[in-house]
């Protein structure tokens, strides 16, 4: 089961992002990595968003058999390679 936390509905509705896209991400992740700072995992994949194939972000929780999302937004590549260069993520 996927909850959408309330911060996770009003990053939806203030950044315009379509309410289908954070289960998309979970469900068909181009890359996932955990968060070691935030203790948090990510899921990032390629989808449209204001005009242009962009790099989507979720930052999620996985607990007792279901998964909360907690955030979404878009990502450039360079900042998913200095986070992975850093060790902050890991690649899973």
């Amino acid at each position: 089961m996927i909850i959408y936390t309330s911060h996770l509905k009003k990053r939806l509705k203030l950044r315009n992002i379509p309410y289908q896209y954070p289960n998309i991400i979970f469900e068909n992740s181009d890359e996932r990595f955990f968060d070691v700072l935030e203790n948090k995992y990510i899921a990032v994949k390629k989808l449209k968003y204001n005009g242009k194939l962009r790099d989507m972000l979720i930052a999620y929780e996985s607990r007792n058999g279901y998964v909360e999302i907690i955030t979404i937004h878009p990502i450039r590549e360079d900042q998913i390679a200095n986070r992975m260069i850093s060790g902050r993520w890991l690649k899973i």
